[in-house]
């Protein structure tokens, strides 16, 4: 299979070679978005200058990221899915980054009908409709409206823990069984940038409550594609984190390699959310749990 052979040389590049290549790209190619929800520092930044990509910064990114042996695309925002310049929008895009990586992915509010031609679709919902629309600009009918109409073969829900919310999450899984266009589920916790969003943190009694409960619910079958090691490694985050497995694009076509959180806000390891991170780290040490979870989440069809 192609991807075997593809992430075989990665490996081999990066353990016996000993590259310091990236993984995973997260590009976040706009700051501009159609909602303005209390956990998101990025919408208030959507007025700066350089707050979204040309066509031209975006395309040399993509190009720079393959050439550094990036595999993984995952677009971001604000809200990707909005993303044009000119008559070239977010289709065209993806059309030019499947020539260069593995995979390519996007993460969306779900307010825009779900056909982009991405691999893997992930689409933010917080909570039940009530907690939801408090922390996501009343946009849960929409969304839910979109999910039921999805025809996208491989949309994944993803879901924020905090503090208002993470006792939605089995209610939440209940209510995704109807919806057949909806593949799994994979959370992170909410991480406090200190750029002008709520402070929706979990104190640290709470976390682990909440850690706990997706374990729980995982090991219960419902469909939660994060591993049971990683999460449980987060509960006082004391796991290995190899970094530089990540690559950072910003609006202004800005690349950098590291933490998700370094430039983009205050940079605090024992408040780590970024599950992805946590994940790609263990793979990357062969741990057997997070290489099935980066299979199940980018891999499987």
């Amino acid at each position: 299979m192609h991807w075997t052979f593809d992430l075989f040389r990665f490996f081999f590049r990066r353990k016996i070679l000993g590259h310091g290549i990236p993984l995973l790209a997260s590009v976040k190619l706009t700051y501009r978005c159609n909602l303005s929800c209390r956990p998101c520092p990025f919408h208030r930044r959507s007025s700066e200058e350089n707050a979204s990509m040309s066509r031209p910064q975006a395309i040399r990114a993509l190009e720079e990221l393959d050439r550094r042996g990036c595999r993984f695309v995952v677009f971001e925002g604000g809200e990707p899915l909005l993303w044009k310049d000119g008559a070239f929008d977010f289709r065209d895009l993806v059309s030019v980054a499947k020539g260069h990586f593995l995979r390519v992915a996007a993460t969306t509010n779900g307010t825009i009908p779900l056909d982009a031609p991405v691999d893997v679709l992930w689409v933010s919902v917080d909570g039940l409709r009530d907690t939801h629309n408090r922390l996501r600009s009343g946009s849960f009918d929409r969304l839910w409206s979109n999910l039921e109409a999805a025809q996208h073969p491989n949309i994944i829900v993803h879901f924020t823990l905090n503090r208002e919310n993470w006792r939605d999450l089995q209610g939440l899984l209940e209510r995704l069984e109807a919806l057949p266009s909806v593949r799994g589920l994979t959370v992170q916790l909410f991480y406090p940038y200190g750029r002008g969003e709520e402070d929706l943190s979990l104190a640290p009694a709470e976390r682990k409550r909440a850690l706990e409960e997706v374990i729980r619910l995982k090991e219960r079958g419902y469909p939660i594609f994060n591993s049971a090691g990683r999460l449980r490694s987060m509960i006082d985050n004391r796991w290995a984190c190899r970094d530089s497995i990540l690559a950072n694009v910003d609006p202004d076509g800005t690349i950098t390699q590291g933490c998700y959180a370094r430039k983009r806000g205050d940079t605090r390891c024992g408040d780590c959310g970024f599950t992805p991170v946590a994940e790609a780290s263990g793979a990357l040490d062969l741990m057997p749990g997070a290489i099935v979870a980066g299979w199940q989440t980018f891999l499987r069809r």
